[in-house]
């Protein structure tokens, strides 16, 4: 059990505030979308945390803060679910558990990930033979490499984790979550359902006021990953939600309008790139031409990313075909 609540000027900011038994956090991030939001409630056995948001002075005083407007401190805190690796999900949890001596459950797949990507030493090798494949040359795989362990500090010191299994139940405000796989944005990206209440901790999955990047490319192992989001978004549609509580912006209502939205996108994106390929080329001369070159290595990644993902969903329907030439991928339309 907490003490009482005592809002302060995190509730007064509406940086923290309740919705139901839940206490959303919003955390800052140096990234885009700028914010992300962590979730605390009491569970059966303590307190649960669902993601954490990066690793920052100013997140850490927030943390504190929220604590003891919450009434609570760290050593309530017992479980801590993170819905995939990235740094704005998992990137305060190896500090939490510092604090409270939590366990951090992480979804199998991406647990893989973690240990493949961020917990070694050898990125660039890990990721050049992928890098060429698609049409990128030395500098820009370099830069990437360079990028990635730039942010390194955002989820450091790495927790000990543990692996969290498709169907995994577990108790969060006096409501049974079940965990549920979403592949995609990562390739073991786990959303929470709520059993009874039909609450959904959707992560990167589902946000009410924009589309997050399709796939982890080049950390995925999938081979079709649209084909896997989108079948999964298509059995969510079969689930009765409620209420959305997502990773980035407010809680929402209306999920299989947002479903509908993200198809669509999709479906739009990938014709454009079915239409877009008129010469024999690789994923990354096709993603220059049909979409806007950034300056920054990780837009490039997502922009590259995002047309490998509607090029492989092509040739699984087999409207392209795929040869590889001195090491590189070239993507050609069927005649």
């Amino acid at each position: 059990m907490g003490g009482r609540v005592v809002p302060g000027e995190l509730f007064h900011k509406g940086i923290l505030y309740q919705q139901g038994e839940v206490y959303v956090l919003r955390n800052t991030m140096p990234f885009p979308l700028r914010e992300n939001n962590a979730f605390i409630a009491e569970s059966d056995k303590g307190w649960a945390v669902i993601d954490t948001g990066v690793n920052t002075r100013e997140n850490q005083q927030r943390w504190t803060a929220a604590l003891k407007e919450i009434g609570i401190s760290y050593r309530h805190i017992q479980k801590i679910y993170v819905t995939h690796y990235h740094h704005d999900h998992l990137g305060l949890a190896g500090w939490l558990q510092e604090k409270s001596q939590a366990q951090v459950f992480l979804p199998q797949p991406d647990l893989h990930t973690f240990q493949t990507f961020i917990n070694g030493d050898q990125y660039g090798s890990a990721i050049r033979n992928q890098c060429f494949q698609a049409g990128w040359n030395q500098v820009l795989t370099e830069t990437l490499a360079e990028d990635v362990n730039s942010i390194d500090i955002l989820i450091q010191p790495y927790p000990f984790l543990t692996a969290l299994s498709p169907d995994t139940s577990f108790n969060l405000g006096g409501d049974l979550y079940t965990t549920y796989p979403v592949p995609g944005h990562s390739d073991g990206h786990y959303v929470f359902v709520g059993v009874d209440n039909g609450w959904l901790f959707g992560g990167d999955n589902l946000i009410k006021h924009t589309i997050l990047h399709l796939t982890d490319w080049p950390h995925t192992r999938l081979v079709n990953p649209l084909a896997d989001h989108l079948a999964a978004l298509d059995d969510l549609r079969k689930l009765d939600i409620s209420l959305v509580l997502p990773g980035h912006g407010m809680c929402f209502s209306n999920i299989l309008d947002r479903i509908d939205v993200i198809q669509q996108h999709h479906e739009k994106r990938k014709n454009q790139v079915l239409q877009g390929l008129i010469d024999s080329s690789s994923a990354w001369d096709l993603a220059v031409q049909l979409f806007r070159d950034n300056p920054y290595i990780h837009i490039k990644r997502l922009i590259l990313a995002e047309t490998l993902a509607y090029l492989n969903a092509l040739v699984g329907q087999q409207q392209i075909a795929v040869e590889e030439r001195a090491g590189v991928n070239y993507y050609r339309r069927v005649l």
